[in-house]
């Protein structure tokens, strides 16, 4: 009889395993693609309006300037080939963002600095879908630091806001000599025109009453019922930096303080929403969260799709297609993409 028994058990466990949901936790990482392998920092990607994908990378060529790469890729980013490219003449341009608004134009937002001279968050814009760029806006700038490399902006994030708005959020270290001082703070502007023109900055996130921490590296996304959430880090006591996330009904009011911390993810946090709901964080913690609740709770993906432990590597989450991610990371002095199969799709594998 015993044989019986264990047939039976067995056909009982597949049928409840094949009805059991698939849940975004289930991640197959599959394979791996390179980006930008010459001397590449800082990889970030869109999904352009003819189906292509533009990916943004910065170049180290030494000197007193780096500069922005775009490369493109029309087989669902498995294969790339170089597009296009950013300078400004003696100056260091990093933290590239890429964002197609509804019109199809393409924007590409970044830092811009001279060492202790001038810091700029600047906006170029394509209608070529990124072959070739011209200047739009500069968000921000301080071009008055006094010598110092600790006042300036740094990391600019689009979000589009449900009536059309543009956000942007950034890092941003110019209220450090203001009373209270407040050593780096998360701001925001808006934008009416497409990036052309910028409301005056309101921090979103700081240190209550001021102080030595430094929140900053934001990155917003839509939550799946409605409303928005922001991950950023905080340094300035732990060198590894804790991440932490705040929720807004409308991308623009925010709770007091330095949000509610999330466990397994320090440094450089990226949060982006799937066309099915599910949130996926990461960091450089190179670790991945998801939430299937629109960010109420997060359970740590296992295994990651880099066991890198702690690196500034400067990871992104990207949804490719339905039940498919990938995570942009900086390896070896590349950036590379490793695509992922979650939920149903990694049942499937």
């Amino acid at each position: 009889m015993q044989p019986t028994f264990s047939l039976r058990a067995a056909a009982l466990a597949l049928l409840f395993a094949a009805a059991a949901p698939a849940l975004a936790t289930d991640v197959t990482w599959t394979g791996t693609v390179t980006v930008d392998a010459a001397k590449a920092g800082w990889g970030r990607l869109a999904r352009l309006p003819d189906g292509r994908w533009l990916a943004v990378t910065t170049r180290y060529p030494g000197g007193d300037t780096t500069t922005l790469q775009l490369s493109v890729s029309s087989d669902k980013a498995r294969t790339w080939a170089p597009l296009s490219r950013v300078a400004e003449p003696k100056r260091k341009l990093d933290n590239g963002e890429l964002f197609v608004l509804p019109d199809g134009r393409v924007l590409l937002a970044m830092r811009s600095l001279i060492d202790g001279v001038s810091y700029r968050l600047n906006v170029y814009a394509s209608d070529d879908q990124g072959a070739h760029w011209r200047f739009l806006s500069t968000i921000t700038r301080n071009e008055n630091p006094a010598g110092r490399e600790d006042r300036g902006v740094w990391e600019p994030v689009f979000t589009r806001l449900d009536d059309g708005t543009l956000s942007v959020v950034y890092a941003d270290e110019t209220r450090a000599d203001e009373t209270p001082s407040f050593n780096q703070v998360v701001s925001q502007q808006l934008s009416s025109d497409g990036g052309g023109t910028w409301s005056p900055a309101v921090t979103i996130a700081s240190q209550p009453g001021g102080g030595k921490l430094r929140p900053g590296m934001p990155v917003m996304a839509r939550r799946p019922d409605g409303g928005f959430l922001m991950v950023l880090e905080t340094c300035g006591e732990d060198p590894q930096c804790p991440v932490s996330y705040k929720t807004s009904p409308d991308g623009r009011t925010w709770p007091e303080g330095l949000g509610t911390p999330m466990a397994d993810q320090r440094c450089g946090p990226h949060v982006m929403t799937t066309r099915s709901g599910t949130m996926f964080v990461t960091s450089c913690f190179n670790e991945v969260s998801a939430s299937e609740d629109g960010g109420d709770t997060w359970t740590t993906v296992k295994p990651p799709a880099w066991p890198l432990g702690f690196r500034h590597s400067w990871p992104a989450v990207v949804e490719f297609g339905p039940n498919e991610i990938g995570v942009v990371n900086v390896v070896d002095g590349s950036v590379q993409i490793r695509f992922g199969a979650y939920g149903q799709g990694a049942n499937q594998r």
